[in-house]
């Protein structure tokens, strides 16, 4: 594990020693060459994965969460390297090839939010964390109009919702704090829905 590197969707070993905390998840494993996994990435032959005429199977939507892990890993490396064009790119990509609206997983997407803040796509970015936004307000809206023994049912699931909604807020907090500002009163009257739970508000 400590002689990895991350080649597209493939670790190859190489004779360099890049250590593996110990705290460290197993996504984040492996050096990275940017330019030579910028080169393999942009070169993915995607087939009709961004169409919008297909049905995008669980199983396809499940693979997403590896490609967008390691493309999000490869933005983080470019950007660490101030190549924010090939950054952008990569982030494009992504949207374009896994759309939000068809491949679900929201939670993979939020380092591409704060990768487009990074990069100076602030539209971009807000674009994103809008839709994001939106698809936690109508899946916690369900939930807060079905009977409260429903709900205790599915506890954890709504608790993961306002956290994982919470988070896409937390990166607008220093990088956008107009945008911040004003998601966070949607999102506290939208907690507020739940406040038998204890999740506290922004």
């Amino acid at each position: 594990k400590d002689y990895l590197q991350l080649d597209g969707m493939i670790y190859k070993l190489v004779p360099l020693k890049n250590p593996v905390a110990k705290a460290a998840s197993p996504l984040d494993m492996g050096q990275i060459d940017s330019e030579k996994m910028y080169k393999i990435v942009m070169d993915w032959n995607w087939g009709n994965s961004g169409s919008t005429k297909i049905y995008h199977d669980p199983e396809t939507r499940k693979n997403s969460i590896t490609y967008r892990t390691n493309m999000a890993r490869l933005m983080e490396q470019l950007i660490n390297e101030e190549k924010i064009d090939k950054a952008k790119n990569i982030i494009d990509l992504a949207m374009k090839e896994m759309p939000v609206d068809y491949f679900g997983y929201y939670t993979m997407l939020e380092p591409f939010a704060a990768g487009y803040y990074a990069v100076g796509e602030e539209v971009k970015a807000r674009a994103l964390l809008t839709k994001l936004i939106t698809k936690y307000q109508e899946s916690l809206n369900f939930y807060a109009n079905i009977p409260s023994s429903s709900q205790n049912a599915i506890a954890v699931t709504i608790m993961s919702d306002i956290e994982r909604y919470r988070s896409l807020l937390l990166v607008t907090q220093d990088q956008d704090p107009t945008f911040y500002q004003k998601e966070k009163v949607r999102f506290n009257k939208m907690n507020e829905r739940f406040k038998r739970f204890g999740r506290t508000n922004e």
